[in-house]
């Protein structure tokens, strides 16, 4: 006894979910077939059961969260009641559409369950599909009208008391879903008014009669089985519907996915969409072959079964057993089933699909996303579900084009002063180039280029050209951050490299990966390590590009005719030239050839450097891969090795000579001689010290900040 009190429990929730799957079984079956060929709605109505009780049975075996409910999914119904009335099929060819239809929705499951695709929807344009399922939402209403008898506007139509029997129950239920809890507006409102509209009929049935004609008994027809023993029905197979058909497929698998990533909020835990697509393949497999429709998770009826705490596999089970059951009896259940009640649901269904994803779409989407709903929607309504796909597809292409072509491929817009190189030179070198920064723009830039985005990119180039007050002679173009581009983006630098040429402004580009670079190579662009007329130079990196357009623009500088060492000194510590010889005394001069470290890391060696001729390398080791690391480049007139000196403590990084360079060295104790015997001039030479060290905390800290704009 104990053990059937948990199977009790469930029992309300089952009584209720097996009515309305019933109810949308009978309802789509009516929709499909009953006002083009009345005659196959028992059998229609046989293979919408047996599609509800098929898919309840396999999700609660095989789903991969225990509680989900299938039925008949309400898109493919739709789609299959237009390909009929548009497409006028003989009897035979319905079935043919049908079995078509389920195994083309079935294999692309399969396909997309099997290859672990199911992550797709996340991909998907949602206004797309919100005018997909807004269109779904006219076939509704366009069939529930059709049921009444509304094929044609006509007075005599409108005269008709079921259209308005049917559309007053449709808006009565309307009103009601936000009063009564949707676990009972369904089987409440199909119970209550189908007792009225039987109670009515005999009053008001003066233009046609409000119940079902069935001429036949119904039979699953089992088309995989009889075609196999009796060969294919002889139609134009290159003529049916493929697009239509390939259309429903696509819409129900998207359909289906939708339905399961809103079961995932609404549970709040992930389901294996894969398996969820392999579990629909499987049943949708089976259905077509018998003879059936297409079946789906359902969002609302397993919201309702969480609702009444019925959320366990048993209760898809015997919501199978109930509609097994319903299948043996459905004639009788069929004869006493109103027909404006069968209007009002599809009319009701038809409202709540167009309110959800057209009349409430501002609460979810921007204006463009919208325009897309609406047009999609209109498109739907009088050119059918093919044009709505294409014209759909082809305004979210359009309309992501235009948006993410707003994306700013730029992500840094500067000049020499914005972006320097590593490289330390004398004040008298730095203060040309800050003069001269402008003579040179730098455009590091981000993301996928496509032409949208380089159209722009070159467009903003050509601006900066042109209202510049400085002519530019440079520009650097920065792509390390750059993952991709389309072939358009070669062209657009094919026009960015003519509209140099013809201003005469050098291209410099860095950060290309090898797959961009042989794109821009097969476009015709040309790349070269040297400065060659008529090519883009190509740089290793950024630093050594930065470096050699520094070079460049000091070649205009006219230099001190003072060595680097003593305009260093005289412009820093503003001592006479007396003052500069006397200080220098006290510095050693040393010769290093190219490669020769100066410094080692992890030595200690208490002695300063001033660098008189060449350059030297500041490298640190990478710990590892033990290659070295270019930290910075210094040139003449500038300081090396002081914390060395002033700390005492292990070199935090190495010096070399690059090309061979000439140093001006100072020990320690050469500085306590210093200190001792001119202490007025030791005093200038550690303020001198200061002073560098705090340019380059300053040059350092924007360095920093312009990484961590990255």
């Amino acid at each position: 006894m104990h053990s059937l009190l948990p199977a009790l429990r469930l029992l309300p929730a089952v009584a209720l979910m097996s009515l309305i799957s019933t109810v949308l079984a009978f309802s789509f079956a009516a929709m499909m077939v009953h006002t083009t060929h009345e005659a196959l709605l028992p059998d229609m109505v046989m293979a919408m059961l047996f599609t509800a009780l098929v898919s309840a049975f396999f999700v609660a075996w095989k789903g991969s969260m225990a509680g989900l409910i299938a039925i008949p999914l309400p898109s493919a119904a739709a789609m299959f009641a237009e390909m009929f009335r548009s497409n006028s099929p003989e009897a035979g060819e319905i079935w043919l559409l049908l079995l078509l239809g389920g195994l083309l929705t079935a294999s692309l499951m399969l396909l997309l369950g099997g290859l672990k695709l199911s992550k797709i929807v996340r991909y998907l344009p949602l206004p797309v599909l919100a005018g997909f399922l807004a269109g779904v939402g006219w076939l509704f209403i366009k069939g529930g009208l059709a049921l009444t008898g509304l094929n044609h506007w006509s007075f005599s139509a409108f005269m008709d008391s079921a259209l308005w029997m049917g559309v007053g129950f449709a808006i009565l239920l309307w009103l009601l879903r936000k009063r009564v809890p949707p676990s009972y507006l369904l089987p409440g409102a199909t119970l209550i008014g189908g007792a009225i509209m039987i109670f009515l009929a005999p009053a008001l049935q003066n233009q046609g009669s409000w119940f079902f004609h069935l001429e036949a008994a119904g039979q699953l027809p089992l088309t995989s089985w009889q075609w196999f023993s009796q060969g294919l029905p002889s139609v134009d197979w290159i003529h049916l519907p493929w697009t239509a058909l390939l259309t429903l497929a696509v819409i129900s698998v998207l359909s289906m996915l939708l339905q399961a990533t809103s079961i995932e909020l609404l549970a709040k835990q992930d389901l294996n969409l894969d398996q969820e697509l392999r579990v629909a393949g499987g049943m949708n497999l089976l259905n077509a072959l018998a003879g059936g429709g297409v079946g789906s998770l359902s969002l609302s009826q397993t919201s309702m079964v969480r609702q009444m705490k019925a959320n366990q596999r048993l209760t898809g089970f015997l919501i199978a057993a109930c509609l097994l059951v319903a299948l043996l009896v459905h004639e009788h259940l069929l004869r006493w089933l109103p027909l404006p009640l069968v209007a009002g649901l599809l009319i009701f269904q038809g409202m709540q699909f167009v309110h959800q994803w057209l009349l409430t779409s501002g609460q979810r989407f921007p204006r463009a996303d919208q325009f897309v709903i609406g047009v999609i929607f209109v498109v739907i309504v009088f050119q059918g579900f093919l044009g709505g796909v294409l014209l759909g597809l082809l305004l979210t292409i359009l309309l992501f084009i235009r948006e993410y072509s707003r994306l700013q491929p730029i992500h840094l817009n500067t000049n020499l002063t914005g972006l320097k190189s590593g490289v330390e030179r004398t004040p008298q070198e730095q203060n040309w180039l800050q003069e001269e920064a402008n003579r040179v723009r730098i455009y590091q830039l981000r993301g996928f280029l496509f032409f949208g985005s380089a159209n722009s990119l070159i467009e903003q180039i050509k601006t900066d050209v042109h209202e510049s007050k400085t002519r530019i002679e440079a520009l650097l173009l920065d792509f390390h951050r750059v993952t991709n581009a389309d072939s358009s983006t070669a062209n657009s630098l094919v026009r960015l490299k003519q509209f140099c040429d013809s201003e005469k402004i050098q291209v410099h580009i860095t950060g290309l990966n090898q797959s961009l670079q042989e794109r821009l190579l097969a476009a015709g662009l040309a790349f070269s390590k040297e400065m060659t007329p008529g090519v883009l130079r190509l740089s290793d990196s950024l630093e050594e590009a930065l470096e050699l357009l520094e070079n460049q623009l000091l070649k205009g500088l006219e230099t001190s005719e003072l060595s680097p060492v003593k305009a260093m000194l005289q412009h820093r510590m503003i001592l006479q030239e007396h003052e500069i010889r006397r200080l220098l005394a006290y510095f050693k001069e040393e010769t290093f050839s190219d490669g020769e470290w100066i410094l080692q890391e992890g030595e200690r060696k208490r002695s300063l450097y001033i660098i008189s001729q060449g350059s030297v390398e500041v490298m640190l080791k990478n710990r590892e891969t033990g290659s070295m690391i270019r930290l910075k480049k210094m040139r003449p007139g500038t300081l090396l090795g002081e914390m060395g000196l002033y700390l005492d403590e292990p070199r935090s990084a190495s010096a070399r000579a690059s090309g061979g360079c000439r140093v001006l060295t100072l020990t320690y104790p050469t500085l306590e001689q210093l200190e001792a015997r001119d202490p007025d001039l030791a005093m200038a030479f550690h303020r001198f010290v200061v002073f560098m060290q705090s340019e380059r905390l300053r040059e350092s800290n924007q360095r920093v900040y312009s990484l961590l704009q990255d």
